[in-house]
């Protein structure tokens, strides 16, 4: 990998497909999803059965709840596996609507959405200029006085609790192992997961994101176009401190 700089489009690939469905769908934060999908649209402001995207959506961990609880959500993702998965989930239920794309890329027409939700460190993963593409993007397709809702890890609150090393039982008799690396110049955090499965069979993916200040990212957003940013400390809308995870609600 390049240093300094975040992985390339084929690692990210090899990172979203069989191996993250093995390490994170049964993760204990996806039951947490549903509370998180509705508070971040209460935050938007999303009128009640409005139009949400969620961008990216994985397997639609938070698409689904949305779904349910009466919004149009829709969800977009660069991986076709996770999107499998998500449908698999959707059991040919109306909504939600499921697209394969790049975020930079939206197959929306402008103005199609009352917000967006960015959640689960879903930024870093292109750098800053092509990041600010996709804010741009998602920009596009916001209608006036939408809102996008970013949940992220900030790089503040990752130095403060920086581990080299720890791991995660998954159930079953798996392990995840997580070695990490951080670039504080160039604010390009690396990991290797190691997934271990109960035979003992090993596979390895390494990967380096952008973690960005709450700074960086407001300026992004104001780059993108977006009017107004405001720094929370949760999803409910707490205050935001250097040792809490951020949550940025930008207006459109």
């Amino acid at each position: 990998m390049e240093h300094g700089a975040p992985s390339p489009p084929e690692t990210w690939d090899a990172l979203f497909g069989d191996f993250y469905l093995r390490a994170y769908l049964e993760d204990a934060r996806s039951a947490e999803a549903e509370r998180q999908a509705l508070a971040a649209v209460a935050l938007a402001r999303c009128p009640e059965g409005g139009d949400v995207l969620d961008v990216p959506c994985g397997f639609g961990r938070h698409t689904l709840p949305l779904a349910r609880a009466g919004y149009r959500a829709a969800g977009i993702d660069r991986s076709q596996p996770l999107l499998d998965e998500a449908r698999r989930r959707a059991a040919g239920e109306r909504w939600p609507k499921f697209a394969q794309a790049d975020y930079r890329d939206l197959p929306f027409r402008d103005a199609s959405f009352d917000a967006a939700l960015n959640l689960f460190s879903s930024l870093g993963y292109l750098g800053d200029e092509e990041d600010t593409r996709a804010l741009r993007e998602i920009g596009r397709v916001l209608r006036p006085d939408g809102r996008l809702v970013i949940e992220i890890m900030p790089r503040d609150l990752l130095v403060r609790r920086f581990q080299e090393q720890d791991w995660h039982l998954l159930g079953e008799g798996r392990l995840l192992l997580e070695q990490r690396a951080f670039d504080p110049a160039a604010g390009i955090a690396t990991t290797t997961q190691t997934l271990i499965d109960a035979a003992g069979a090993r596979d390895s993916r390494a990967f380096s994101i952008r973690v960005y200040t709450p700074t960086e990212l407001l300026a992004m957003l104001a780059v993108a176009g977006f009017a107004e940013a405001r720094c929370f400390g949760d999803l409910e809308g707490g205050p935001f401190g250097v040792d809490r995870r951020l949550v940025i609600v930008a207006r459109r």
